[in-house]
């Protein structure tokens, strides 16, 4: 009998971590995958790398400044890191094409705080597998891709908020 309720519980718990995935909008991979650590200059010249955010949440978000999509959703995601209000997610927008500048400005008009790395000669993007310009992964605290989303989100929306705070929860 102990066995019986074991197997519903564990049955329950997976279909309630889907859940928080589904209902964000977000793909839950199966398995995890180790992410691709970098090394990227952020605009300003810090270099930041993946590996220095290990034990946080990350969301790498990977956009064109050409992107009609990436521009209407920079403002969502960047406020996202103003709602979570934790140092233990981090959020990073890596730009797949542009030039500094240009990118600055980019940062300047949709009043941004998220840093913005530069993915100059597209290693990033091609360790990845970067199929479109508006991806992102959600990266646990041992450094897992757990899950990716490339459609248009409202960042902010109480799902998105919910699948966070599970993830930060959860520790991995």
């Amino acid at each position: 009998m102990f066995f019986f309720f074991l197997i519903i519980f564990l049955l329950w718990n997976v279909s309630v971590v889907v859940a928080q995935f589904f209902e964000a909008g977000v793909q839950k991979l199966e398995t995890p995958v180790e992410a691709p650590n970098f090394m990227l200059k952020e605009i300003g010249g810090r270099k930041i790398s993946l590996k220095e955010f290990r034990g946080k949440v990350v969301l790498v978000n990977f956009f064109s400044p050409s992107c009609s999509l990436c521009q209407k959703q920079a403002s969502s995601f960047d406020k996202l890191d103003e709602v979570i209000k934790s140092k233990d997610v981090v959020f990073l927008s890596v730009a797949v094409e542009g030039k500094e500048k240009d990118l600055l400005k980019y940062k300047e008009k949709f009043n941004l705080s998220v840093p913005i790395l530069i993915d100059e000669n597209g290693s990033v993007a091609k360790a990845y597998r970067i199929r479109g310009h508006h991806e992102t992964f959600f990266i646990d605290r041992k450094g897992k891709i757990v899950g990716k989303t490339f459609a248009e989100k409202d960042w902010t929306s109480p799902n998105m908020r919910n699948l966070i705070q599970y993830l930060l929860r959860e520790g991995g």
